[in-house]
């Protein structure tokens, strides 16, 4: 008597079919992520390119303000406005009685 059983080997296929689809997903989701990786490294490294270009910038403004603020620029700048400088200020004071 022959028996035959076809099934036999359905576990083992169910099995390894199993395993190739999750090896598959998980493949999947490593190029994702990597992608996602590099993408938001590049986006920092272009952040940090234009912190410094802004600091830069920053630091250009600063010393113009400087120089637009030091004394003697200013007292040649009240010269060409035609302010006179006066030595000894009599200052009124007004009381609020």
């Amino acid at each position: 008597m022959t028996v035959i059983q076809p099934n036999k080997d359905k576990g083992v296929m169910g099995l390894i079919i199993f395993f190739s689809a999750v090896l598959l997903g998980v493949s999947s989701l490593t190029i994702v992520f990597y992608s996602k990786t590099v993408n938001t490294q590049q986006d920092i490294a272009a952040l940090t390119q234009s912190v410094q270009a802004e600091q830069v910038q920053n630091a250009e403004l600063k010393d113009q303000l400087y120089k637009t603020t030091d004394p003697t620029n200013l007292e040649n700048l009240a010269v060409k406005e035609g302010f006179v400088k006066v030595v000894n200020p009599q200052w009124a004071f007004v009381s609020r009685s």
